[in-house]
Order: structure tokens, then C-alpha cells, then sequence
């Protein structure tokens, strides 16, 4: 766990898929700080037929909301990419959530955007196609 936690502390996110595994590994450590710096604002974040916008990632999610509604942390369990470009990309998303039990209590797919900015890739959108909560 160590070695896990010492490869997503580094602030440089040069590649789209490393942006997606940081993204939900803080995400299981409600650090909302790193979640912010991997977006780019404005947030676009499609949830169901919800269409949410925010200037950042903590107007989009309440950790503490998720936490009494069940959740305890999330897993992924594929990444796809759909289109990969030298400064764009999107990519399929597989992933779990699981309550504090460690029993699943769902598993959808999302699309996640992602632009460069720089040489650091942010991600910009994503594509729930489900209604989940955001604990908001």
C-alpha cells in the first residue's frame, strides 16, 4: 500500500490514464484539494439526466452526504480509451461502489473527458449514465 499511495502524491499528471487512477484514488480519500487540481473548470458532469456544472470539484460532490447515504469507496474496473489526441481524449470508465461492508452497491460506466493543459492533463467532463449520487 505503500508503494500505491507514493505513485499518486506526484502533482505532475502527464498522461490521461494516470489522471483517471489519481482522480478515484483520492476520491476513496475525500481529498477534495487533489480532486480539484486534476479538473479543469468549468466542471461539466452529466448524471442521468442531471447536467451539473461547477468551478470546482467541491460543488459537484459532498463526501460527507455520500457517507451517510452508504458509501465507503469506489473501485475501477476497466479503463478504455475512445479517442486519444495529443491534447484531447476520452475514455470509458468501468467502476464499483461499495459501502461500508464492503458489499457493491453499484457498478456503472462513465465517459470522462480530458484535456491538456500544458504538458498536465485535467479532466474536464464526465458521463454518468445513470442516476448516482453526488451527495448533493
Amino acid at each position: 500500500m505503500l508503494f500505491s499511495s507514493f505513485l499518486f502524491t506526484d502533482d505532475k499528471y502527464d498522461n490521461p490514464e494516470s489522471v483517471i487512477e489519481d482522480f478515484f484514488y483520492h476520491f476513496n480519500q475525500m481529498d477534495i484539494e487533489k480532486i480539484d487540481a486534476l479538473w479543469d473548470s468549468p466542471i461539466t458532469y452529466f448524471v442521468g439526466k442531471e447536467i451539473i456544472i461547477g468551478k470546482s470539484y467541491r460543488e459537484i460532490v459532498n463526501f460527507e452526504n455520500l457517507k451517510k447515504e452508504g458509501w465507503s469507496h469506489s473501485k475501477i474496473n476497466s479503463i478504455h480509451s475512445k479517442i486519444y489526441q495529443e491534447d484531447f481524449g476520452i475514455y470509458k470508465i468501468n467502476f464499483t461502489r461499495f459501502n461500508d461492508q464492503n458489499v457493491e452497491v453499484l457498478t456503472t460506466d462513465t465517459n470522462l473527458t480530458l484535456i491538456k493543459r500544458g504538458d498536465d492533463w485535467k479532466l474536464k467532463m464526465a458521463i454518468i449514465p445513470i442516476n448516482i449520487s453526488t451527495g448533493k
